[in-house]
């Protein structure tokens, strides 16, 4: 399996900041990078930070149906806050770890797709090959917090989620 890990806010839409998970709404093409992804052989799924859920701001918010309702094939949420000192908050590795163990995944035959760089740093560390996207945090990701991240170079920036789903399928289609 070639999976392709894909950070919600701020990649498949929302805004630079989401509070409350019922003030997100995907950006225009997200639903057909999903499905161009599936099409071409990879497995597309979410992996998410979602301190809402330790502030007591999801309101039981099904984040289930949300993502089987855009096609992901799976998804992996951490729900704690920054203070919690969890192993699945990004930049950690637990969401990916656990996606690994699930399926059994050669990391180095899959990418991450996202926008801040807690989502470069994630991948890196698990030897994913990175794709930054420039909605959302993206363009800060690439300027004032670079150096976060500057040990690891993604294979390309991309404006949005369906042109980094377009290349991807165009160079790495399997």
């Amino acid at each position: 399996m070639r999976a392709v890990f894909i950070d919600r806010d701020g990649t498949m839409g929302g805004g630079y900041y989401v509070e409350y998970p019922t003030d997100y709404a995907p950006y225009e093409g997200t639903r057909q990078a999903f499905s161009e992804l599936k099409k071409n052989g990879f497995t597309p799924i979410v992996f998410t930070n979602q301190s809402c859920i330790a502030r007591g701001k999801d309101g039981g918010y099904d984040f289930a149906a949300e993502f089987r309702d855009i096609g992901a094939e799976d998804w992996f949420i951490c729900p704690h806050d920054s203070d919690d000192n969890c192993d699945c908050r990004k930049p950690k590795t637990g969401l990916l770890r656990r996606a690994k163990e699930k399926y059994g995944l050669d990391m180095s035959e899959c990418f991450v797709i996202g926008d801040r760089w807690s989502d470069m740093v994630s991948g890196g560390k698990m030897g994913c090959r990175l794709i930054l996207v420039l909605t959302g945090r993206g363009k800060e990701s690439l300027a004032a917090d670079r150096s976060k991240w500057s040990e690891y170079e993604p294979l390309f920036v991309a404006e949005h989620l369906k042109e980094a789903a377009d290349i991807l399928c165009k160079k790495y289609r399997g």
